[in-house]
Formats: C-alpha cells, structure tokens, sequence
C-alpha cells in the first residue's frame, strides 16, 4: 500500500468556522430573552457586543487562513470560507446601524409641530427636554414629510379613531384626555415598543378643535440612546396612514340633512 502524504492545514481555518458559529445563536437568544424582559438592555447590549467581537476575531482568522492556503497551498479553504461568510453575516448588522447613523441625523424625540410639540406628562416629560432648533432643523431636512394633520371631522370621531389604532398596535396607554363638552381638545399618551428590540418609546398625540374640523399632532420619543435610526419618523408615518385610512370617506352630515356627504378630500399638513 502506498502511503498517503500528509497534508498541512491552515491552522486559523478551522477556529474560524467554530468561532463562526457562535455569534448567530447567541444574538437571537439576547434577543428574544430582551423581548420578553428576560434580560436588562444594558447586559443585553453586552452580549451583542461580545457576539460581534466574536464574529470579528473569525473573520480575521479566516482571512488569515486564506492566506496561508495562498502562499503555501495547504488545506483549509472549505472552513475559512465558511467561518468568513458567516462572520460577514453578522457583521452586516452593525454595518447597517453604522450607515444609518451616517445617513440621518442624531436624533431621538421626533414630532409633528417642533414650534410647539405635544406634551408627555409630568413624570415622562422630565427624560425628554424639548429639542433645541438645530435638532428642529435638522429634523426638517430629513423628515420633511412628517407634519401636522388637518382632518375635516369633529374631534370625538378623530379620539375614537386614535384611541383604536393605538389599541390595535399594543401600545400601553398612559394619560388619556378625551374631548368632552367644555373642551373638544384632546390627548393621548402611550408606550410604544421598538420592532426587534422592544425598547420603549414614549408617544403623544394631540388633538386640537378648529372651526373645519380637528388638527392632529404626533411625537413620539425614544428612551433609550441619541440616536433612533429613524425609528420615531416611520412610527409617526405609519400612524398617520392607519389614521389616514381610518378616517378618509367619514363624514357628518349637517344638522337636518340625512344626505350622504361625499368622501373626505384628501388630508394635508395644517398651515402655519
């Protein structure tokens, strides 16, 4: 029998791949046990960390591989390739966070009107200072399409409508003024969640009576960090949408005539 030759391999390929490996499971793990309040967000943060140094640390082992199997034609390619895809399957995640942090402005408290944002309540409004006008400008230039509303329907129909859809998301609904008799005003104050993360975010909607119908106002604040990667802009234009929708072809017809009035026009930003 002839003997086989022995074959060098890379010594890096292999602790790539097994390295690799480790980042995925782990990730989904935090995430899932910091949904469900399992785990705080700052050792949450801690493990994400430690899950993308690990991704890093294969990444570079299998590059390393790579080279060796170049320059000296030793085994290993499968392993390297594998560990370094995987390792760059993990990385695009913090890459992403990074490019959006380029792309829009530092900002977390978003709002409809930056002259006058709808207030939280006492015990909310101490963690979210009103931005200052270089954040309200900065706001304008990335956000140009989140602005007021003007629906040409009374107040208590725009309440239920918003009372409904913040129901209908999940919210946890905080301080809740609803329009009355003496004061058609009204405001509702909620807990939104992020998508992936759960984090809190805290939102107000104000609903003001004018003599064609009611202006509606949305801010929404993220608790936690500076930066909301454009979170509370998408909150903000989701809800108008659903509201949007909500109310388009709702009317009341005049005191007297029971003739079904036409569809609503469609909404636009109040005029300041």
């Amino acid at each position: 029998m002839t003997a086989r030759p022995f074959e060098r391999e890379a010594r890096t390929a292999p602790w790539s791949l097994r390295l690799a490996l480790l980042p995925i499971p782990l990730l989904v793990v935090a995430v899932v046990m910091h949904r469900y309040e399992q785990i705080d967000t700052t050792p949450f943060f801690v493990v994400v960390a430690i899950a993308w140094t690990i991704a890093l640390v294969a990444l570079v082992l299998g590059g390393l591989a790579m080279r060796q199997i170049w320059l000296d034609g030793v085994r290993g390619f499968g392993p390297a390739l594998a560990g370094a895809l995987l390792a760059i399957v993990v990385l695009a995640m913090p890459g992403l966070v990074i490019e959006e942090m380029i792309r829009l402005p530092r900002l977390a408290d978003i709002s409809t009107d930056t002259s006058d944002p709808p207030a939280f309540g006492p015990s909310v409004q101490a963690s979210h200072p009103l931005p200052d006008a270089a954040d309200n400008t900065e706001q304008a230039k990335a956000y140009p399409d989140i602005l007021p509303r003007h629906y040409p329907v009374s107040p208590p129909r725009v309440f239920d409508a918003v009372m409904t859809l913040v129901t209908s998301r999940g919210w946890k609904v905080g301080t809740v003024a609803a329009p009355d008799a003496e004061n058609a005003d009204a405001s509702v104050d909620a807990v939104a969640k992020t998508l992936v993360l759960a984090l809190p975010v805290d939102v107000s909607i104000r609903i003001l009576a004018d003599d064609d119908g009611s202006l509606v106002d949305m801010r929404s604040a993220s608790r936690i960090g500076s930066h909301d990667l454009g979170d509370n802009a998408r909150r903000i234009r989701s809800f108008f949408e659903d509201l949007d929708g909500a109310l388009q072809g709702v009317a009341e017809p005049a005191e007297g005539d029971e003739t079904e009035l036409p569809p609503l026009p469609p909404v636009s930003p109040r005029s300041r």
